[in-house]
């Protein structure tokens, strides 16, 4: 049987990390929802726009409130 290291063994990820994660993130979930609206579209473009239009604002809200929990950098 194989150790597997404890989660404190491993090194946190730098801030820079962690921003590029959630902008990796952010934009891996645009494009998946933009390929899942063109695999099932409606017919009806106002609900289709308001169906992509909300769900853009709730993964621009999960990137805000992941970036607002990141410490920012201090210029120096």
């Amino acid at each position: 049987m194989s150790a597997v290291p404890a989660l404190s063994d491993q090194p946190a990820p730098s801030l820079d990390e962690r921003r590029t994660d959630i902008g990796d993130r952010l934009l891996a979930s645009l494009e998946a929802l933009v390929d899942s609206h063109r695999a099932r579209a409606t017919g009806d473009a106002a609900a289709d726009s308001e169906l992509i239009a909300a769900e853009v604002a709730h993964h621009l809200a999960v990137a805000r409130t992941a970036l607002q929990r990141t410490p920012r950098l201090r210029a120096g």
